[in-house]
């Protein structure tokens, strides 16, 4: 079944369900982040609720326990699915597959799940509310929020994490907010971070600075980057590279012009997040550089060290793949130092790990390689 049969499939179902929204999400009520309390819903219902605190401080009341949730935001259904929750999902988003064929193929639910489209313009409250959600993993527009909490649903909003240490903790909050044995499972992953990330920089961390190549690292287009208000730059650093970038202050998706890319002349560059948005895919913009004279004197672009970063089930710049992102890097940019590093072995552990899926090698390395599933 296609995502637009689904998706019209259970409108029909989602519609009879509209009118018990009122009141499915509690508001109201304080606590520390795990307690529960007594809050009175919209509808003057008494539901237990809990308070969780998002990294950017903010506090969110959510139900004592999601049991339909809405994934909209980007990277929230992989990490569903790595918190054990997939079934618990009711609705996700266009930007969830359209992309990522590897997406349908290993979340088990997600090609008979109905979807909303173009939720990087908006997400529309009407067609949301169709699905009764209890809890709600959507962007970071004020608006939509207030929107959701006027209507006593629960909603975390997705934040840019600026350093690595804030990937383990982002988990944690959906975690938290899913509730369940959701928590537990997000302690899982950050361990495995950790573990992962300590057998990079134990080698990297020894490395002068002449040792670390100059990297950049390009998103959407090839003028589309990342500043210090983003983890890419740690996870350059980690990897053992030195970010352009920087001293750029800015977060993710940032614009700069040629001649700010030409003066920083990166000795590798990284292409991530294509075909976003109907833009160029990675593809394209590599071939658009290597085939423009004036990229021509980039080192980077001059010696064929650009690279587009794999995805599998969603872009490795943002969502919990990152550390996969980091041991790419570290070995591209050091084949040497990392030469008993199997990226193919690395890619089945992971999605065996979290998404419950045992990749052949094949299968692997065709992720590797930004091949769709044969």
């Amino acid at each position: 079944m296609n995502r637009k049969c689904a998706a019209l499939k259970f409108t029909a179902v989602a519609l009879s369900a509209a009118m018990l929204l009122t009141g499915c999400g509690a508001a109201g009520g304080s606590g520390s982040s795990g307690g529960s309390s007594e809050a009175e819903s919209s509808s003057g219902n008494v539901e237990n609720t809990r308070t969780v605190t998002n990294i950017d401080g903010s506090e969110i009341q959510v139900p004592e326990e999601a049991q339909r949730i809405a994934a909209v935001y980007g990277p929230s259904y992989e990490m569903c699915v790595a918190l054990g929750a997939e079934d618990k999902i009711v609705v996700d988003a266009d930007v969830q597959f359209e992309n990522f064929p590897w997406a349908e193929k290993i979340f088990r639910n997600m090609s008979n799940t109905p979807y909303l489209q173009n939720v990087h313009s908006s997400v529309s409250f009407e067609e949301l509310q169709k699905y009764s959600p209890d809890l709600v993993l959507t962007f970071n527009r004020p608006n939509e929020i207030n929107q959701l909490k006027k209507a006593g649903i629960a909603a975390v909003n997705g934040v840019t994490t600026k350093n690595l240490d804030q990937v383990k903790k982002l988990v944690r909050v959906y975690g938290d907010a899913i509730g369940g044995d959701a928590p537990a499972r997000a302690e899982k992953y950050a361990e495995y971070f950790d573990k992962k990330l300590k057998m990079i920089t134990d080698v990297t961390s020894q490395l002068s600075d002449d040792q670390k190549p100059s990297v950049y690292y390009a998103g959407i287009d090839m003028l589309t980057t990342y500043g210090n208000q983003s983890d890419i730059v740690e996870a350059i650093e980690a990897a053992g590279g030195n970010p352009v970038m920087k001293d750029l202050d800015a977060g993710n998706h940032t614009s700069i012009d040629f001649e700010q890319l030409a003066a920083w002349n990166p000795e590798y560059i990284f292409i991530d997040h294509g075909g976003m948005r109907d833009k160029q895919t990675a593809e394209q913009i590599m071939d658009d550089a290597e085939n423009n004279s004036r990229y021509a004197a980039i080192d980077a672009v001059a010696e064929k060290k650009m690279y587009l970063v794999p995805s599998g089930t969603f872009y490795w710049d943002m969502g919990i793949q990152k550390i996969l992102l980091v041991e790419y890097m570290a070995k591209t940019l050091h084949p040497d130092l990392f030469s008993g590093l199997d990226m193919t072995a690395e890619i089945k552990e992971f999605y065996s790990e979290f998404f419950s899926y045992d990749l052949t090698d094949d299968e692997a390395q065709r992720i590797l390689n930004r091949e769709d599933p044969a």
